[in-house]
């Protein structure tokens, strides 16, 4: 088409596409990415940035944590440009730039407590003011892996809120705080939204907050609602759940909520 005929929609609609099947043609990738490059970004609405740099790290995640340079180049571009209008970022726009400063630190680095990071950070906390995130509403199949959890004697910590509340952590397994990845499993309920159409794949977002929460330290169990529903007796649920957790080599035995000792 004729020069500048790529409106910013268009193109932040194209990689969002892109991004939630997981996928994208590598010769299109870098036209989209080449593209960009020559645009002015302050023309952009804070949802086509924020839905950018959110598509560019799952393409990443997808394509094996490999970036073009261009691609590189223009996140770095998109989130300079992010900076300077944080706060016009909607709640849920910051929960997508907040998942991108996640993936882009090195784990077990202190990134998230300077730059570019930082200013989301504040910002979802001068968003959410003194009260409570809403947690999000657990689910019929939720509860039912809750329960037998508690009827495992584990401890049992639903729906818990993590950076800030860049994601909810359906269900954290362990003693002390739950919020600190550190000898925690984190237990995801996956219903079908969690999956493409039709298929056993997890989507790409679902893909990424697994990886996100395993580098933060957590041992991530999925429990897929095809499996949990292959079973239909209370005791197949238990020893189903305990398999799941001898998986990510979990000892049910050091688990275990016990009766505190008399003095």
């Amino acid at each position: 088409g004729e020069e500048g005929s790529v409106v910013p929609l268009e193109v932040s609609d194209e990689i969002w596409r892109c991004a939630v099947v997981g996928q994208c043609a590598d010769d299109m990738f870098t036209v989209i990415e080449e593209e960009l490059l020559t645009r002015d970004l302050g023309s952009f609405n804070t949802q086509h940035l924020a839905n950018m740099a959110w598509a560019f790290v799952v393409l990443e995640h997808s394509r094996f944590h490999k970036m073009s340079q261009s691609g590189v180049k223009l996140l770095q571009r998109v989130l300079d440009v992010a900076s300077r209008r944080i706060d016009e970022f909607a709640l849920e726009e910051l929960r997508q730039l907040g998942q991108v400063t996640l993936a882009t630190r090195d784990r077990g680095s202190e990134e998230r407590e300077s730059g570019f990071a930082l200013l989301v950070k504040d910002a979802l906390r001068k968003h959410h003011g003194d009260q409570e995130i809403a947690c999000p509403t657990s689910s019929q199949l939720h509860l039912q892996v809750a329960s037998s959890l508690e009827s495992l004697g584990l401890p049992v910590h639903n729906e818990v809120k993590v950076f800030e509340g860049v994601y909810h952590i359906d269900i954290v397994l362990g003693a002390g705080d739950p919020e600190d990845g550190s000898n925690k499993v984190a237990v995801e309920v996956d219903g079908p939204t969690h999956f493409v159409q039709n298929t056993r794949q997890p989507t790409p977002h679902t893909s990424l907050k697994r990886w996100l929460l395993s580098r933060e330290g957590y041992a991530v169990v999925s429990v897929p609602f095809f499996e949990w529903q292959s079973y239909q007796l209370a005791e197949e649920h238990k020893s189903y759940l305990v398999g799941k957790l001898r998986e990510v080599g979990w000892d049910m035995r050091a688990m275990a909520v016990t009766a505190p000792t008399e003095q």
